[in-house]
């Protein structure tokens, strides 16, 4: 069992304070300035970042999300900001188009003809104004562009598509690969030249010239944090890393990968969480517990706890922890963004 908390940690260790809780469901930071959604359907919200005073409110319903597109920030629904001078800007104002994914030139929207059917378009974006461009054939939910593909994919399956004329080049059933297993795909990662694929009982790494399996690791994974050429899984307990070249798996020699216990001001804790966020040499973990949710630092090479911190006004689960310049920003589960700020 480990004990650590904010009082008792190595002396080269990033502290952080809290500055500010506010509501939020989703946030974005860019050029020193933060856009918040308070709920799922909201005004639009813009902070300075340094000094956390309000620049603006705009009074336009936004929601779904909040993505970068260089100039502009935009949210699910094709509402955008200016990120210069803070004007409204409504790409599509009379059609009900919702984004996908975006690349610097173009963004892939999506159109309900029925509540159950949806089909994929390709808008042109110049200066500020996106143009419909032609219908794309698309299967999956779109995940991501790289410099010359389109990642979707399934529940099962991984599709990859051409970026240049958007033709399947290959698809990949991922079940293939567990056949006595019930797999589902998490998450896709690109890697190099090839993709990582997280499938719940296990990791594949495919050829993302032909979907062809280069390694597979027969280990439970739930998400990964990728950091060179390391990539760091997470499954509640468990704690293990992978050799993304070759496939090593390595669990810091614990039994079942586990992470061990924790005590906190007398009390002891299971390191219950899902993901690790890298930032400044260590992986931050959220855990979940039966009171207040934890912060905890992780050594990557040694994967012991570097720091341990208890957020004590909520009892809600930590749903994100995201790094901007000196800042970490926490959201929970209940709406509400914690703002810490780097100790000098």
């Amino acid at each position: 069992m480990e004990s650590l908390n904010e009082d008792n940690f190595p002396n080269s260790i990033i502290m952080y304070k809290k500055k500010k809780k506010i509501e939020a469901t989703y946030f974005i930071c860019k050029e020193n300035k933060i856009f918040i959604l308070q709920s799922d359907r909201s005004f639009l919200y813009i902070y300075d970042l340094s000094s956390m005073l309000l620049l603006k409110i705009i009074n336009a319903n936004y929601g779904g999300g909040l993505y970068d597109l260089g100039d502009v920030i935009i949210d699910e629904h094709c509402r955008g900001v200016s990120i210069k001078d803070l004007t409204l800007i409504d790409f599509f104002p009379n059609e009900k188009y919702y984004y996908s994914v975006s690349n610097k030139e173009s963004m892939i929207v999506r159109f309900f003809v029925e509540e159950f059917k949806v089909i994929f378009f390709l808008a042109r974006i110049t200066k500020n104004i996106a143009l419909i461009d032609n219908q794309l054939n698309l299967l999956g939910q779109i995940r991501f562009f790289t410099d010359s593909f389109l990642v979707t994919n399934s529940n099962i399956y991984i599709y990859v598509y051409k970026k240049n004329d958007f033709s399947l080049l290959w698809q990949q059933n991922i079940q293939d690969f567990f056949p006595e297993e019930e797999i589902e795909i998490y998450s896709v990662h690109p890697y190099k030249n090839t993709f990582i694929v997280i499938a719940k009982m296990g990791i594949v790494c495919l050829s993302q010239k032909d979907g062809s399996l280069i390694w597979k690791c027969d280990h439970y994974a739930r998400t990964m944090e990728i950091v060179g050429h390391y990539g760091y899984v997470c499954t509640s307990l468990s704690f293990y890393r992978v050799d993304l070249d070759t496939g090593e798996f390595y669990n810091y020699n614990r039994k079942y990968s586990r992470l061990p216990d924790f005590e906190y001001n007398g009390e002891n804790h299971w390191p219950s969480g899902h993901k690790v966020v890298y930032h400044k040499g260590l992986l931050w973990y959220d855990v979940h517990t039966s009171k207040h949710p934890f912060i905890i630092a992780i050594d990557p090479e040694t994967a012991t706890y570097q720091w341990i911190y208890e957020i004590k006004d909520t009892y809600e689960d930590i749903e994100e922890i995201r790094f901007y310049d000196n800042k970490m920003f926490v959201t929970d589960t209940g709406n509400n963004l914690f703002i810490y700020e780097e100790e000098n």
